[in-house]
């Protein structure tokens, strides 16, 4: 075992606040001590090949104390270590468990021609001996042949200064043809055009069902472009082949054009297959409609929801439980958590009115609850109801409760996924001088130039075109969210209400004892929420304000919003408990 204290250099320390890991740092603070290996020596190259296992509790500091153990290797020509980095004064900051390395060979090979690269390989007694290197593959040749077209050494350094000079966010320095490799790189990518007999089946465990009518035909084919995949069936489920909301978009697009019917991407949900899309197609009365579907008995899904979507069919008989969208009305990013949800119970989604035009957004929160609860009583009539919302769709999701509880129902929760105030408190002028001043510490004279060529990136962004259209209104929902949280009146919660939320950005301290994050807002444990909600529960789950809803992080979060559901069912008031006794 080793120990080592390591510090970024003066003129780099602010660095580290940029980070949560400062990458430079973490590579020494994991590396400095292969001399434990005794296979180690000063010509072997070595690569990092995994982490088996690591926790981050802070962001890494400037200076750092690196504790290495070599642990038992995983293999000959393998070594592996458990590794615990602590600031100076002993506080943990990070542990890592099964750091392996492995060994490729004489650090000179990968220069040398194919036919002269000697390997090193073990032998008898655990003695090394030389041996003429089999022929490499295909990728190996290539890899050695581009190394040696590369920048040379005294080369670097120069090409480094000039392209950090150029304030640039992103910069690519290459001695090779860069146009050339982009064109050498699309051709190797293209999906082959598909044969008849070669109707090839990506790696998926169902059987692979070929299109049998011309529209199954041609979405097919919109699938296979738009998702990059040789060929689909189907049957298969868009979002199980890489789908996404903007995918989504461009795909209905195409449809629309093609058939000149106009669906919402939240179709997406009711119909995942290309057998249900073109049933839909077909019962729509689009333009190649006839007989979409049909071959394959596929039941076309049910529309005429402006908000509900529903994410997860069946349920099994338990209370539905209806999540609204967050600040951008879309539902597309909750759909891991309905399908972890959505196992034992119903899950709805509440998007935003006018996500892809037609319809104007709601003016305000009190319109926009009302409209949805007039859906969600087509599902559920009568209480007691879940509730819940990501992000600002918590707020509206407080306001159908509200309107609800007014009306005589009950709600029996209501989950806040990291939902803020409606109007959250600004920094006072003394704690922003506070932060100035701690910036100011921390980055020593860079902080200034760093500070100014922040500013002249905001101006520059703001007279920059605008973005390209996605297919979503995200302007206008935001604009018109945003003005309904000005003129909105928050009620007192009576209600219980569970608040998950990730863990605290504790980025500077002010006055008071108080943190703030780095977004620049004053942190609260409860988000603040304590003072609306006395029947409040605080939960904390892994990842940040949008990875909290995303693999591998919404498994946590999903079973904690689970456990909180079934202790609501399970309350001896609950209509279905009256009934099983």
């Amino acid at each position: 075992e080793g120990v080592a204290h390591l510090a970024l250099p003066r003129d780099f320390r602010a660095e580290a606040a940029d980070w949560v890991l400062h990458l430079a740092l973490m590579d020494i603070a994991t590396g400095w001590a292969m001399d434990l290996c005794a296979d180690y020596g000063p010509d072997a190259l070595w690569v990092p090949v995994e982490y088996r296992r690591l926790a981050v509790h802070c962001a890494l500091p400037a200076d750092v104390v690196s504790w290495v153990r070599l642990a038992d290797s995983p293999g000959a020509g393998f070594a592996a270590f458990d590794i615990t980095l602590a600031d100076p004064d002993g506080r943990v900051v990070a542990e890592i468990e099964g750091f392996a390395m492995k060994r490729l060979g004489p650090a000179s090979a990968l220069a040398q021609a194919p036919e002269q690269a000697p390997v090193q390989t073990p032998a008898a007694g655990d003695q090394l001996v030389e041996e003429p290197e089999a022929p490499v593959s295909a990728a190996n040749a290539r890899l050695r042949h581009m190394l040696a077209q590369g920048i040379r050494p005294e080369e670097g350094p120069e090409a480094l200064d000039r392209a950090v000079a150029l304030g640039l966010p992103r910069v690519v320095v290459s001695s090779l043809d860069l146009d050339a490799l982009v064109t050498q790189a699309e051709a190797e990518a293209a999906p082959a055009p598909r044969r008849d007999a070669g109707f090839r089946r990506p790696d998926r465990k169902s059987d692979c069902v070929a299109p049998c009518t011309p529209v199954e035909t041609t979405l097919a084919g919109f699938w296979q472009q738009l998702l990059g995949v040789d060929a689909v069936g189907v049957k298969d489920s868009f979002f199980d082949l890489g789908g996404h909301s903007l995918i989504a978009v461009r795909l209905f697009a195409m449809v629309k054009r093609e058939f000149g019917v106009d669906f919402p991407i939240s179709v997406l949900f009711e119909a995942p297959t290309i057998a249900q899309c073109a049933a839909l197609i077909g019962d729509v009365g689009g333009d190649a409609g006839d007989s979409a579907g049909k071959a394959t008995g596929e039941p076309a899904p049910s529309t005429g929801y402006t908000h509900l979507v529903p994410l997860t069919p069946g349920g099994g008989g338990r209370t539905p439980f209806f999540v609204v969208a967050g600040m951008f009305g879309n539902v597309m990013n909750l759909r891991h958590l309905a399908q972890l949800l959505g196992r034992d119970r119903p899950v709805w989604g509440l998007q935003a009115r006018g996500l892809l035009g037609g319809m104007a957004p709601h003016a305000t929160l009190v319109e926009a609850a009302a409209d949805c609860i007039a859906e969600l009583r087509q599902v559920q009539p009568r209480g007691p109801y879940l509730l819940g919302g990501f992000s600002g769709g918590g707020i509206t999701a407080h306001e159908m409760a509200r309107q609800l509880t007014e009306a005589g129902e009950e709600v029996a929760l209501v989950a806040l996924l990291d939902t803020p105030l409606p109007e959250r408190p600004a920094l006072t002028r003394a704690d922003k001088a506070l932060i100035k001043l701690q910036e100011l510490r921390e980055g020593g004279p860079r902080f200034v130039a760093r500070w100014l060529a922040g500013k002249a990136r905001w101006y520059l962004a703001r007279r920059k075109a605008p973005t390209p259209d996605t297919g979503f209104r995200n302007a206008a929902i935001e604009a018109a969210f945003r003005g309904g949280l000005r003129v909105y009146d928050l009620a007192p919660a009576r209600w219980p209400v569970a608040l998950f939320r990730p863990p605290l950005d504790r980025r500077w301290k002010v006055s008071g004892g108080r943190w703030v994050s780095g977004q620049r807002e004053y942190l609260y444990d409860d988000n603040d929420w304590g003072r609306w909600a006395p029947d409040l529960a605080v939960i904390e789950v892994p990842g940040d304000h949008d990875a909290m809803v995303l693999e591998p992080n919404v498994r946590v979060l999903a079973a904690q919003i689970a456990d909180r559901l079934d202790a609501a069912e399970a309350r001896p008031h609950w209509p279905h408990a009256a009934a099983a006794e």
